[in-house]
């Protein structure tokens, strides 16, 4: 079994894995689409825009596109969603309005307490692509308190590029081997252990919907160093 008695430091991804996005989007598109009589698919109004967020972030991570935030690309993204679903239309101020939903999102419900316990051990940092502005938002929106809030988008490297971990943990002055990678998404796991971090998946029901390849719990308790149902399992692991 490996060793996690060094470990001072656990970076969060956020975005799927603490903050539920897809709610958060179905529940305003169910909103705007009722408003105007409109017929929208919301399950795959939300997928589709956060998955082609990914596609665009791939393409700023390889210079194809200039640099911009997650903020940027999911307005960007936005307009080609809304192409797809086009029995809703919105102006461009309530497109941009429509994109402000990503800064109040809410928590999934066992992420902040277990969080707050394990901050009573850890540095607790959140590590992610979206915007520094979208998870001081939401963070302040469920009550959820961080040593410290890492974007990607001032680090010079997006996840899951190995840069992007190893900046990370420079700031924090801890070495690899001293640090997790909290995460639902596989890839961004991955990216994590060839950084040389520890490793911990926690489930989250849907989230394969959206990252094909994405872990469950079976594959994910042979690949990474914990496996956890939840949040709070994830609490009861580290803290044993």
């Amino acid at each position: 079994m490996t060793d996690l008695s060094k470990i001072k430091a656990l970076t969060f991804d956020v975005g799927g894995t603490v903050f539920d996005w897809r709610s958060g989007i179905q529940k305003e598109v169910t909103r705007l689409a009722t408003e105007q009589g409109a017929d929208v698919d919301v399950t795959q109004f939300a997928s589709d825009w956060r998955r082609w967020m990914f596609v665009e972030l791939a393409r700023v991570r390889s210079g194809e596109l200039s640099w911009r935030n997650a903020d940027q690309i999911h307005r960007s993204v936005l307009d080609d969603v809304l192409k797809k679903h086009a029995a809703l239309e919105l102006s461009a101020s309530e497109r941009d309005e429509l994109n402000e939903v990503w800064h109040r999102l809410s928590s999934w419900p066992d992420a902040a307490d277990a969080i707050a316990r394990l901050r009573g051990r850890y540095t607790t940092v959140v590590l992610t692509v979206l915007s520094f502005s979208i998870v001081v938002d939401c963070s302040r929106h469920n009550g959820i308190d961080w040593d410290a809030i890492l974007s990607c988008e001032f680090l010079g490297h997006y996840k899951t590029d190995p840069e992007a971990y190893l900046t990370a943990l420079k700031l924090l002055r801890v070495e690899p081997s001293e640090a997790m990678m909290v995460a639902a998404h596989k890839g961004d796991l991955q990216g994590a252990k060839a950084a040389g971090l520890h490793t911990a998946y926690v489930h989250r029901e849907g989230e394969s919907d959206v990252f094909p390849g994405s872990s469950d719990l079976d594959s994910a308790s042979t690949e990474f160093d914990i496996t956890a149902i939840d949040f709070p399992d994830l609490a009861d692991k580290l803290l044993a």
